[in-house]
């Protein structure tokens, strides 16, 4: 009993496109193994910096990113920016005030 691919057993150019999108598939679940099990490294190694990164740094880092994926997809979507100011830690108490100095 003779056992052969289905790629070799048709000589024509359908043989060479089964090879093509083999391969193509291949490097495709090739990639997305290579990219999960590096991030899952990362996530069990983290790097120094990493580590170095407090919690006030994290949680500001990520209220950055969000704040700026809310503008973009407010811009995108033709929607009008929200600028509201920043006030330190949400207050607007007479403590935060800038006054007028009396010359």
């Amino acid at each position: 009993m003779i056992v052969a691919s289905p790629v070799f057993m048709s000589g024509s150019a359908n043989g060479v496109g089964v090879l093509v999108i083999t391969a193509m598939l291949s490097f495709a679940i090739m990639s997305g193994v290579f990219f999960g099990l590096k991030a899952w490294h990362k996530r069990k190694h983290p790097t120094e910096d990493d580590v170095k990164e407090t919690n006030r740094q994290r949680r500001e880092r990520e209220k950055l990113k969000r704040q700026t994926t809310e503008k973009v997809t407010a811009y995108m979507s033709g929607e009008k920016v929200k600028d509201s100011e920043h006030v330190p830690n949400g207050k607007r108490c007479g403590k935060y005030k800038k006054k007028n100095k009396k010359k």
